[in-house]
């Protein structure tokens, strides 16, 4: 993959203990990526579990990741918060070109969710999946913007959820409080079904 969304057949010539060489056949555009680019805000949690979470989501078909510090993370920040950034990053490529992807995740840097909620300045389609939310639907929310939609940016908490002074400081900076449904997700499966309920929903004729 090239990540801007060509692939390449190649035929493998030889190896040795730290490369392999080949040449190429043949470059093809890869056909597997959403219309719509769709940003995931990610509170943080163990490693384990983010990185498989982070996998998951590529899979799925996310377009940028930001992972978030919340009220309620099971993760701070430290000095070594920014360290871990290469290796986030080779888990996304990695699921990419497991997947069939064409482009490469981008991964930001690790946000306080005060800053995360002012970055989509320019995101007019910006859902915040919150338990307390109980009317508006991945379908009410979607359903009259879809047909122009082409950017989208989703939020997921920790696994104690948000605080409601967190959901009121995303609420003035634009982000609309959506749920999942009557029943409460582990934020693994909330991330994962987030991304493909709302893919769904937007290429749904």
């Amino acid at each position: 993959l090239d990540n801007s969304g060509t692939a390449f057949e190649a035929e493998l010539e030889y190896a040795d203990m730290d490369t392999i060489h080949g040449h190429i056949l043949r470059s093809y555009p890869v056909e597997t990526e959403p219309a719509c680019s769709l940003k995931l805000y990610l509170a943080l949690t163990q490693r384990e579990k983010f990185e498989w979470i982070l996998q998951k989501c590529t899979e799925a078909g996310v377009s940028a990741i930001v992972p978030v510090y919340t009220e309620r993370s099971l993760v701070r920040r430290d000095k070594n918060s920014d360290a871990k950034l290469p290796r986030w990053g080779k888990i996304l490529q990695e699921a990419a070109e497991q997947s069939g992807r064409g482009i490469i995740p981008r991964l930001y840097p690790p946000q306080e969710l005060a800053a995360a909620v002012r970055m989509e300045i320019d995101t007019s389609c910006k859902l915040f999946f919150w338990e307390e939310e109980r009317e508006r639907t991945l379908r009410v929310m979607l359903e009259p913007v879809k047909a122009g939609v082409k950017k989208t940016a989703l939020f997921i908490g920790p696994e104690g959820g948000f605080s409601a002074r967190e959901a009121g400081l995303a609420i003035l900076h634009g982000w609309q409080p959506v749920t999942l449904g009557t029943r409460i997700y582990r934020m693994e499966t909330a991330a994962i079904a987030s991304i493909i309920l709302t893919l769904y929903e937007i290429e749904r004729d």
